[in-house]
């Protein structure tokens, strides 16, 4: 990772200023034109203060802090001082990030946000790319996949003299992408940062050039809508526009959701913020105007204030423009009145800039920034050229649902067509020696780390298996054989024949596993049996009469709870006597905590005392709720909430007293329900989380393929989530990992050996997870 040390002294003097910069031997000045390495730098240097060494960041690496010299210090200032390194605009890849993404071998990140991450990238025959993944949010619903062709149908027109060309594109991948000729040039944002403001010869130079790429872009029917400094590229012939994330097609049918503001605020024309659908040229005219003032003066003409604020000046006050030239203040005024149809056309501005020095804007800085970056791309991209892995066959009328991807040519180091961008990528990842199965097409494989270990038995697990963790101890067990395998490390610590007894209802509870037993030989024996995590030594209870057919739903003190088909028992967890039972035939699903258990049973939720079974409240539902498509009402409790799915709506409730704390209306039945950290995720061949306190909709995440069924096949701590994706034999199986605030960390594909799919567990940071065969553990790696 190339990195330039720089010595600076920052203080930060009123709380949500922008910091002011000293260096030794200058006058105080406020460093506008370096607003990105103080943001970053702000919550860092405000940590250090008082410290001597600090060395965490984003972008940028602290290395000392402390007390400002006196010798720079103003008499009217107590302030501290930083050393710190600025990375290079190439940067090393983090966990996570994809190793392939289609053709394209992923070398080093270029940057990353809102819409998804951009990659350097090397094609098949070495050419150096700027490849942009489109975060899998952006990418649900048809209407989003058409806008993304359309638009990078249209802005393939533009001629690379303007942009960087497009080279490669698929809209029909689960995470759409597009690869764009990599431009080794500082964006005009970073250019300010490191050089300051620019002279009048070079804002005229940077407005001529940027008003010839505008009547490129308008000439083949798209207006861009999000012009600004990060989306200009100071190429050495000339700048160029990037990021076509939001840009319109002006002849298109209007794809764009009704009510939906699109653009910068500080860079916003009025009617952007007003009907963000009908901005037509006349915004991005606007956005020039913000864009000169801002190069010229190092302030934004509305201001440095929350966007909220930007936005009313934009909307009604008018525009600073202290310190713009005067030969250019009455065209940017001109360009920045409220009315569109007030505006100058572009081939007005444009005359009223020129003519320009060539080499005002392709000054020395500039051509040492452009040669650092050559360099750069050229040490990461050195490696050997491989071929990427092949795609999965598939049939004729599956490749014609997928399409064709389409050659495109567009613009940008950073350069990206349409919507959005999922920073979420899958993982190819080996788990033995035999080689993982490749993602399908388009897929964008996250690099995951390789199993911590892999501990394999001395005989298959027999029918399917079950995987829990308690007391550093995994317990993996089929019908026929229960293993504990040590967490740490993957070494075998016990095994148990369990002799034709088939276990089902595992619960880790501290300690010891609970396990309601099956059959042995020709009669049926269900039995409580406790096994010592540690030592696999085992007891069993006396047999409760009349419990069939039975798994464990949890244990409260010394009461575990059992459930059978339309039945509920609860058991004296030392002797195995009966304490309670209910019979009730819409009896749906189960939970317990440490003060109550409760049932689920068509169309009602009840809670109970424990050790009497004396009802606590009842919460009865609306008639149209139940099931759907076969769907359990599976119910979780959390924080002091029960959280179901019930026919239409999301319901928590309030654990103490059965009061609805809030509801939400779903368009489908989800078959899971799982606490995680502050939130609660609802699964059905999508996941969705939402707030566990006020029900607040946090995210939503899809996999390669539909999530699986019930039961081990999705797991959650309060850090990490992983689920396993279609659980039938198929063509694409595995399970995938990410945090608890959605963002997908990474994907292990492989076929499981049952129809039942991958069996997963989590604890810590640690994941651990069974096809039938071995039994795996995998670090997060976050």
């Amino acid at each position: 990772m190339g990195q330039r040390t720089c010595s600076m002294h920052f203080f930060w003097p009123f709380p949500g200023k922008l910091p002011t910069c000293i260096n030794p031997g200058q006058e105080p000045f406020h460093a506008f034109h370096l607003r990105p390495a103080a943001e970053r730098l702000a919550a860092i240097v405000s940590r250090c203060k008082g410290t001597r060494r600090c060395s965490r960041a984003v972008g940028v690496r602290v290395i000392t802090c402390g007390t400002m010299p006196a010798s720079v210090r103003p008499p009217w200032l107590d302030g501290f001082t930083c050393s710190f390194e600025v990375e290079a605009d190439v940067r090393s890849l983090q966990a996570g990030d994809p190793v392939w993404v289609g053709p394209y071998r992923i070398l080093a990140r270029l940057g990353s946000g809102g819409m998804g991450v951009v990659y350097l990238a090397r094609s098949p025959g070495a050419r150096l790319a700027a490849l942009k993944v489109i975060r899998p949010e952006f990418a649900d619903g048809a209407a989003f996949r058409e806008r993304f062709r359309r638009e990078v149908a249209a802005a393939s027109k533009v001629s690379g003299l303007y942009t960087a060309p497009v080279l490669d594109s698929d809209a029909d991948a689960p995470q759409p992408w597009f690869a764009a000729g990599y431009v080794p040039a500082p964006t005009l944002d970073e250019a300010l940062a490191s050089t300051g403001t620019l002279p009048e010869s070079a804002v005229r130079a940077l407005g001529a050039g940027l008003a010839e790429a505008l009547q490129a872009i308008h000439g083949v029917g798209l207006v861009h809508r999000d012009l600004k400094p990060g989306n200009i590229l100071l190429a050495e012939d000339g700048p160029k526009i990037i990021d076509f994330g939001i840009a319109k097609v002006t002849d298109a049918t209007q794809l764009t959701g009704t009510g939906a503001m699109m653009g910068t605020a500080a860079y916003m024309a009025p009617e952007q913020i007003t009907e963000s659908k009908d901005a037509g040229p006349a915004a991005d005219v606007f956005s020039l105007a913000g864009v000169l003032v801002y190069a010229a003066t190092g302030t934004r003409p509305f201001g440095e204030r929350d966007p909220a604020t930007v936005l009313y000046e934009v909307m009604y006050e008018e525009p600073s423009l202290d310190g713009v030239p005067a030969s250019l203040r009455e065209l940017l005024a001109a360009c920045l009145v409220k009315e569109p149809a007030g505006r100058p056309a572009l081939e007005s501005v444009l005359a009223a800039l020129t003519p320009v020095d060539p080499r005002a804007l392709n000054s020395p800085a500039l051509r040492q920034e452009v040669a650092a970056r050559e360099a750069e791309a050229s040490r990461v991209s050195a490696e050997p050229v491989t071929p990427p892995p092949p795609p999965p066959r598939v049939d004729d009328a599956e490749t014609a649902k997928v399409g064709r991807r389409r050659i495109l040519g567009l613009a940008t180091a950073v350069a990206m067509v349409g919507i959005g961008a999922g920073a979420t990528g899958w993982t190819l990842t080996r788990g033995n020696s035999k080689p993982a199965r490749p993602a399908p097409r388009g897929t964008a494989l996250a690099a995951a780390p390789p199993p911590a270990w892999t501990f394999t038995p001395t005989r298959p697990i027999s029918g399917t298996s079950t995987v829990l963790v308690a007391d550093g101890v995994v317990l993996w067990g089929g019908e026929q054989e229960m293993y504990g395998v040590a967490a740490d490390s993957g070494r075998q610590l016990w095994t148990k024949d369990k002799a034709n007894a088939e276990y089902s209802g595992n619960v880790a509870h501290g300690p010891t596993f609970v396990a309601l037993g099956g059959v042995v030989g020709d009669f049926e024996d269900q039995t409580i049996t406790l096994v010592d995590a540690r030592t696999g030594r085992t007891t069993n209870l006396p047999r409760p009469l009349g419990v069939t057919s039975s798994s464990v739903l949890g244990v409260v003190g010394d009461t575990v709870v059992v459930r059978s088909p339309g039945d509920v028992w609860a058991l004296d967890l030392t002797s195995g006597e009966i304490r309670w039972h209910l019979s009730d035939q819409g009896l749906t699903s189960g939970a317990v905590d440490q003060t109550s258990v409760y049932l689920s049973t068509d169309p009602s939720l009840a809670a109970l005392d424990p050790v009497t079974g004396r009802e606590r409240w009842v919460r009865t539902w609306p008639e149209s709720g139940g099931a759907r498509d076969g769907a359990s009402l599976d119910i979780a409790v959390a924080g002091g909430r029960v959280f179901g799915n019930f026919g239409d709506t999301l319901q928590a409730v309030d654990t103490a007293t059965g009061r609805p704390v809030w509801s939400r209306d779903t368009d489908r039945q989800f078959d899971t329900v799982v606490p995680a950290g502050a939130n609660v995720i609802f699964k059905k061949e999508v996941l969705r989380a939402y707030d566990q306190a006020t029900g607040a909709a946090r995210w939503t995440l899809a996999g390669p393929e539909p999530f699986a069924g019930e039961g081990g096949h999705i797991a959650a701590t309060g850090a990490l989530v992983a689920a396993a994706f279609n659980a039938p034999a198929g063509p694409s199986q595995g399970f995938l990992v990410t945090g608890t605030d959605g963002r997908a960390l990474w994907a292990h594909w492989g076929p499981a050996d049952t129809q039942r799919g991958w069996e997963v567990a989590v604890s810590g940071s640690s994941v651990f997870a069974t096809d039938h065969k071995r039994l795996y553990r995998f670090e997060a790696g976050r």
